[in-house]
């Protein structure tokens, strides 16, 4: 349920064109390309050409190059990958090959990847995303009586597009009109960064959350003054509060669960929770930290994992973290990555970073010994 981009699969000369969307993709790119892979991507490079009285120009050239595989690194930091190894193609003759150079790539970035030895792999994985479907965007008006939110749901994580407080609205008629005006200058500003969202893209969901009286005026108004959002909103949801606080309780209660098989980052939050609600019912039933979780699959106890992206950024290299990664691209282990930027991610890495459900009660060591 990702946004990885697969530009074109090439059998004969065993090669995919791949574009990744967010850095989850990228986690996924550099545990699927190997040593003595090549990759392809295009780079800039510095040229200098002697003049006949002996000064140099300098000319920057957009060139391709193929890079052998010798070396991947991974940066939690900057959420960047790169690979090292010796150019064994150029587009231009710049005399280039043979020579070392590192290819970093990032959201974005368009690479092209050749495997002569594991082009299997390759191809199940390029497979798998041509098959999935092009998701439709949703995005949640959350608003009460002080703040009011636009926020937007992708595959990608969330994304606030309008975060605003206004006055609130009061009982006393004397200040009804100001405080209501305030509210529905906030909804004109929404009005037109909707419209020119569905001037790019019309298949855009519509969803209104908050307490009921003020999720009934927000739909009243697009009912009034935009009959075109007017028909685009699936979904009145309520909570106790509006703003980006009330996107987080919509999150945490399963507000918008329908839309969990689409989007991940309401999968995500609702798996989280259910985890939370099984660790306070009974705790023998799940695992805390990797040592545990990786006792409890060696114990074939394991039912399901969740990790953070975070801490699978910072452990992407850690043997046995790799070895449950493994498992699950096998389809022998359910695993799930739970994207950075929302509040069930932080919840993960209060607990160690990655965890997990179990089929039955188990008294773990790192628990024994404590």
């Amino acid at each position: 349920m990702l946004e990885l981009i697969v530009k074109n699969l090439d059998v004969l000369k065993r090669k995919v064109t791949l574009i990744p969307e967010n850095s989850f993709d990228l986690l996924s790119i550099f545990r699927l390309i190997n040593v003595d892979d090549v990759i392809y991507s295009e780079t800039s490079r510095e040229i200098k050409k002697e003049r006949a009285d002996g000064r140099y120009d300098s000319e920057r050239v957009v060139v391709e190059i193929g890079v052998r595989v010798e070396k991947k690194t991974a940066d939690p930091l900057l959420k960047r990958i790169g690979f090292t190894g010796r150019i064994v193609y150029e587009s231009k003759q710049l005399d280039l090959l043979g020579k070392y150079h590192t290819i970093h790539v990032s959201p974005g970035r368009e690479l092209e990847v050749e495997s002569r030895e594991r082009f299997d792999k390759l191809y199940s994985f390029a497979q798998s995303y041509l098959k999935k479907k092009r998701i439709e965007k949703l995005v949640c008006i959350a608003v009460d009586n002080e703040n009011i939110a636009l926020t937007e749901f992708s595959n990608k994580g969330l994304k606030t597009i309008y975060s605003k407080t206004f006055t609130p609205i009061s009982r006393n008629l004397e200040e009804k009109y100001s405080s209501e005006e305030s509210l529905y200058e906030k909804l004109e500003e929404i009005k037109t960064l909707l419209n020119n969202m569905l001037k790019n893209d019309e298949k855009v969901k519509i969803t209104i959350l908050g307490p009921s009286i003020y999720v009934e005026r927000v739909t009243e108004y697009f009912r009034k003054n935009a009959k075109n959002l007017f028909e685009n909103i699936v979904k009145r949801g309520y909570t106790s509060q509006g703003g980006e606080m009330g996107i987080m309780e919509a999150l945490r209660r399963g507000e918008l669960r329908e839309y969990s098989e689409e989007l991940k980052p309401i999968k995500d939050s609702i798996e989280v929770e259910e985890f939370i609600e099984k660790m306070s019912s009974n705790p023998e039933k799940v695992a805390l930290s990797l040592r545990e979780v990786v006792e409890a699959w060696r114990m074939k106890a394991v039912e399901k994992v969740l990790v953070s992206e975070k801490y699978l950024w910072e452990n992407i290299v850690n043997e046995e973290l790799s070895q449950l990664l493994d498992e699950a691209e096998r389809g022998r282990l359910d695993l799930r990555v739970i994207l950075d930027g929302l509040e069930a991610s932080e919840k993960i890495l209060g607990l160690g970073g990655i965890v997990a459900t179990l089929y039955y009660p188990l008294k773990l060591s790192e628990r024994k010994t404590k």
